[in-house]
């Protein structure tokens, strides 16, 4: 026997032991080998737990032309800032806080016999990349089964978390849908968007919506904000690992839900139609200018670990030194051909600076319904200088107002026709002073609505209790002579105010064949009165 050999026995038989070692050493080796080999082969994670994402956000957003002599706003601009942001970050979402459809010059002119009515929104949207957007108010301005078809031709996604459909025809409620191929698919509540980087991480981010409850239909029912929201939320944490807001809600509204929803990072608003960033403990509330003159780029990094996010904001201007994505630009253009022969009708120079000022006139719909504007003062004065009397008084209903916007600069007929979309004729009346009172009542129990007057002339007096009309008390049994829109006489805005009642007395309308009487047409009397304005250029 060898040096370092040993007989032992296993299972009834004699070995030597150091034979055996030197017959497992081959084993061992074998397999200590293919122990590494599988070692080596296996995926390696990487994943630190870390993500970093964006939002585009818009709100507000009527015309999808630049303004301002083509120096701000225009969607094909933020084509090109959706594809850089994209290009950098493919986790890069572009959502729209509501009000799109309406008000628009555009919308409200007919192409092969129909009104447009945010046909032009809902296909430069598509070719700009919108991927999410909520409802505002305005998309209520249109008819049901208008806003039925812009929901049909969208290629994006609708939030509905606080309202719902009314079939006028059965009074049978349910969530608003898209209609493709015959099937129904219904906006959701709530949506879920998942994402993953390069290194694997990967996360859900939940999404839910609120509508402010402006605009009174009958097709629709606004649910109460605050519990459907709160009812999202909480669903969407046990489903995802962060929870965004997309609202279209006043400031005030806005900051309230942020106050209630701590664990929601960011609410991406709309409605007051100037850029506000305003926080409420963690939860950051943003909102960008109207019609695209800015919007809101959000990075937020959302750590698995820590369960942390981290919102970092930026306003950018959308201007003239963005350059125009060509494919939506050319759908633009194709719009504002049909625009501008509509326009070129009744104008022979849409786009001629008339007038220049360096003071906002303020259009928005959420003023000028409740109080008198500047807007609304110079509108009245252009009506009383082509009337063919003098006028103790004029008024017309707010409602006429379409912009929904401020302007500044130079004004050109076509923001004319954007401010009033509606023209139509202006009439002058005798009205008896008691018809008058009740008028100008129903006006001021009215605001917030569109049949609140903006006036000249006449004012209501806390001090004395009263109208005060050309500088006097208004007498109920005098006769009164002012002038007003043809509308406002059909008794549709103020029910007080037709043209069949016994108070007025009598009613002056222009000659329609009679191309000098700007009384034909209320856009007509207003760019009348701009040109004869002393611009404010230095």
């Amino acid at each position: 026997m060898k040096k370092n050999e040993q007989i032992v026995s296993y299972q009834g038989k004699k070995i030597l032991i150091g034979v055996m070692i030197w017959l497992l050493v081959p084993t061992l080796i074998f397999n200590l080998g293919c122990k590494t080999t599988k070692e080596a082969v296996k995926p390696i994670s990487t994943d630190d737990g870390i993500i970093t994402f964006n939002f585009l956000q818009l709100n507000d957003v009527y015309e999808i032309a630049p303004l301002e002599n083509g120096t701000v706003g225009g969607m094909a601009r933020v084509a090109t800032l959706r594809k850089r942001l994209t290009n950098e970050n493919p986790n890069t979402l572009t959502v729209l806080a509501g009000d799109f459809l309406s008000p628009s010059l555009i919308g409200t002119i007919k192409q092969n016999g129909k009104r447009i009515k945010g046909a032009q929104m809902v296909e430069v949207m598509n070719a700009t990349g919108i991927d999410l957007v909520t409802f505002g108010n305005h998309e209520f301005d249109i008819k049901e089964q208008e806003l039925q078809d812009r929901i049909n031709e969208s290629k994006f996604t609708w939030l509905g978390t606080s309202v719902r459909r009314i079939n006028t025809k059965t009074g049978k409620k349910s969530k608003f849908y898209q209609e493709t191929d015959s099937t129904l698919n219904y906006v959701p509540d709530t949506w879920i968007w998942e994402i993953s980087d390069e290194d694997g991480t990967s996360i859900k981010i939940g999404f839910f919506g609120a509508t402010l409850d402006m605009n009174q239909v009958k097709y629709v029912e606004y649910l109460d904000v605050t519990n459907t929201c709160l009812e999202a939320v909480q669903s969407l944490s046990l489903q995802t690992d962060v929870v965004i807001g997309l609202t279209h809600l006043n400031v005030a509204e806005d900051l309230e839900l942020a106050a209630k929803l701590p664990q929601v990072p960011l609410l991406m608003g709309g409605h007051d139609h100037h850029h506000i960033r305003e926080s409420v403990g963690n939860t950051l509330v943003t909102k960008a200018d109207a019609n695209a003159k800015t919007a809101y780029v959000h990075t937020l990094t959302y750590n698995k670990n820590t369960r942390k996010t981290t919102v970092s904001s930026k306003l950018i201007d959308i201007n003239d030194q963005l350059h125009s994505d060509e494919e939506v630009k050319s759908i633009v253009d194709k719009w504002k051909r049909i625009m501008d022969d509509n326009i070129t009708k009744i104008v022979d120079q849409p786009y001629a600076e008339i007038y220049y000022t360096k003071v906002s006139l303020d259009a928005r719909e959420s003023v000028n319904r409740k109080e008198q504007t500047n807007i609304g003062r110079m509108i009245n004065e252009a009506m009383m200088k082509v009337a063919k009397r003098d006028v103790d008084l004029s008024f017309f209903n707010s409602g006429s107002i379409r912009i929904d916007d401020q302007l500044k600069g130079p004004i050109t007929p076509v923001d004319v026709f954007r401010i009033l979309p509606f023209g139509g004729p202006l009439a002058e009346i005798d009205i008896k002073g008691d018809l008058l009172k009740k008028v100008l009542n129903e006006s001021k129990n009215r605001v917030g609505q569109g049949a609140y007057l903006q006036r000249k002339k006449v004012f209501y007096s806390d001090q004395k209790e009263t109208w005060m009309v050309n500088g006097a008390p208004l007498d109920p049994e005098k006769e009164y002579h002012a002038i007003t829109t043809e509308f406002l006489l059909k008794g549709i805005d103020l029910k007080t105010l037709h043209l069949n009642d016994p108070g007025i007395t009598k009613i002056y309308r222009p000659d329609p064949d009679d191309p000098t009487d700007l009384r034909n047409n209320v856009i007509l009397t207003f760019i009348d009165y701009l040109i004869k304005l002393p611009s404010e250029r230095d």
